[in-house]
């Protein structure tokens, strides 16, 4: 049998939410005050301004100035305070990163954070409570944060499942990345 976690339905069509509204829920009331600052080109960037908007904490994404307008249009609805700067998403993190004018804000990685890998994990734990008889889960590998919480969740409960990543052939981020070091 196959069975697939249809993650698209979530909110903002992304596993991304997951991950972003445990980040959110740990922050301490100082963050939640001063805000929270990511890099994004669009769906990280989505699920954060999407719970932070949910729980009132300001929220800031930089967005490199190729990222799709439909994702900057909906950032911005959601109450987002969206900069566009950057060729890619190396140069929209480095501004975030650097600038002073965030200081006091907590910068939230979309995939190389404790707790978006936390909330990537749900996934893993609800894969097991819904297919207690999983041999072999399946898992894209982007930036590798899914990954990482499906993974994690997965062995510590059930060592004996498989875990594979794939990524598509032309868009090798994730090989491309680890061949490079």
């Amino acid at each position: 049998n196959l069975w697939l976690k249809a993650e698209y339905k979530q909110y903002t069509g992304s596993f991304k939410e997951r991950g972003a509204r445990n980040a959110l829920l740990q922050l301490s009331p100082e963050h939640r005050r001063a805000g929270v600052i990511a890099a994004s080109a669009g769906n990280h960037a989505l699920g954060l301004t999407y719970h932070a908007k949910l729980l009132g904490i300001p929220v800031t994404v930089v967005m490199p100035t190729t990222a799709p307008i439909t994702k900057v249009d909906k950032c911005r609805k959601l109450g987002a305070r969206v900069m566009l700067k950057g060729q890619h998403i190396g140069e929209a993190k480095d501004f975030a990163l650097s600038d002073s004018q965030f200081a006091g804000m907590r910068y939230i990685n979309g995939y190389d954070d404790p707790a978006i890998i936390a909330g990537a994990g749900s996934l893993g734990l609800e894969i097991l409570e819904q297919v207690p008889d999983v041999d072999v889960v399946v898992v894209p590998v982007g930036g590798a944060g899914l990954i990482a919480g499906v993974a994690l969740a997965i062995k510590t409960v059930r060592p004996d499942v498989k875990v594979i990543g794939v990524e598509p052939e032309r868009c090798a981020s994730y090989s491309t990345a680890a061949a490079a070091g």
